[in-house]
């Protein structure tokens, strides 16, 4: 290997330590991104449980140039933010590995992390753990050694393991998730997952603690905890989980969400895109709801708010009652009471106004208490 000179990026990952000296990790996916190194693109992501090991982190580097091959070999060390002390060893330096891009179970390399270890290194107090990547593009090497799946109780060598493709966003507040996944379900970019989803003939894979974490449905679904949703009741025995009555981007939306806690982006705002964005978020509260994903139905209600009129303000009301949409229900009230007569009357003799009247007729009463209360304010 001489004349290979490695080439070192650092990855920033939020952490905190407690006066008493415990250390905690951030208990959410996070992902670099993506740089360029050794004339090729990269990206390094942190999992927060190794998959081999719940004892462990993952630390992932992935090969993100289309159609690269490249061999390489690889260490990870953690630095001193002071820094007084030298680079801590958490990975000794991997033998060679030849990475393919077109292969996704060859695109990635995996090196998992003891958290005990973690927790020994002499940094001090500390907000973030900074690693130092170490990257060794190889021109002239020997055949790569083909790794070995890992035993139980692992020490940190590399493993290969494919990573999704997923470019970095700002996070919305409130939500403590970090940016990381846009297509956390490409079929081609599978990460160290362990649950697949099919949804209208297209596979999406995931982590079950995640969703898990993110939704009760998801947690009673895979791993039998109480709920009273029929959802949960199939329990999957399969290796690939079926779900019935979802839109595929629908389902890639929910998935959105809950690895970044944002909405997708939307990719116009007027004509056939705003219907068709419009549609997607009615959808995608019925699946919030489905899901019991109460911050997602939320920020779905506020997005339908925001594009109520003349022209849709009885089928919205009509669908925040069948959805039981409290925000959205009390903006159609609103937009009512603020509406001139002229608009109401056209918004009255309008068909989707004389079918809210035939299927929803109590919802009416309930406008009427709520109008008086807006009145008042």
């Amino acid at each position: 290997m001489a004349g290979n000179l490695p080439i070192k990026r650092i990855f920033e990952v939020p952490a905190f330590t407690t006066p008493d000296g415990t250390l905690h990790l951030w208990p959410c996916f996070h992902r670099s991104p993506i740089f360029t190194a050794g004339g090729h693109d990269w990206s390094i992501s942190y999992y927060p449980e190794s998959i081999y090991s719940s004892d462990s982190i993952d630390l992932c580097l992935q090969l993100e140039s289309e159609g690269a091959g490249v061999t390489i070999s690889s260490s990870v060390a953690l630095l001193d933010p002071t820094p007084s002390l030298p680079l801590f060893k958490l990975v000794e330096e991997s033998p060679p590995m030849e990475l393919d891009h077109a292969i996704a179970s060859r695109s990635t390399v995996t090196h998992w992390v003891p958290k005990s270890k973690l927790s020994a290194a002499p940094v001090g107090d500390r907000d973030s753990l900074i690693f130092v990547w170490a990257i060794t593009i190889l021109t002239q090497t020997p055949m790569p050694v083909p790794l070995p799946l890992p035993e139980p109780e692992p020490e940190p060598e590399p493993m290969m393991a494919a990573m999704p493709e997923v470019p970095a966003e700002d996070v919305a507040p409130p939500s403590p998730v970090p940016a990381t996944m846009t297509n956390v379900a490409s079929e081609a970019k599978v990460p160290a997952t362990d649950v697949t989803y099919s949804v209208g003939g297209q596979l999406f894979h995931a982590h079950k603690v995640v969703l898990a974490t993110r939704s009760p449905v998801f947690e009673a679904q895979l791993f039998g905890g109480p709920t009273s949703t029929a959802e949960a009741s199939h329990a999957p025995a399969a290796a690939v989980v079926e779900v019935d009555d979802m839109r595929p981007d629908v389902f890639e939306a929910l998935l959105h969400y809950i690895y970044t806690g944002t909405l997708p982006a939307t990719e116009g705002e007027a004509g056939d895109d705003e219907d068709a964005s419009h549609q997607m978020m009615r959808h995608l509260l019925v699946a919030a709801d489905r899901y019991d994903l109460e911050g997602l139905k939320l920020q779905c209600e506020g997005e339908l708010a925001r594009t109520l009129g003349e022209g849709n303000m009885a089928e919205m009301l009509a669908f925040a009652d069948d959805h039981y949409c409290s925000t959205l229900k009390d903006a159609c009230v609103g937009f009512m009471v603020a509406s001139p007569a002229e608009t109401m009357e056209r918004v009255v003799a309008s068909y989707g106004y004389q079918r809210l009247r035939l299927r929803h007729p109590l919802i009416l009463v309930d406008v009427l208490e709520k109008s008086l209360m807006f009145r008042k304010a």
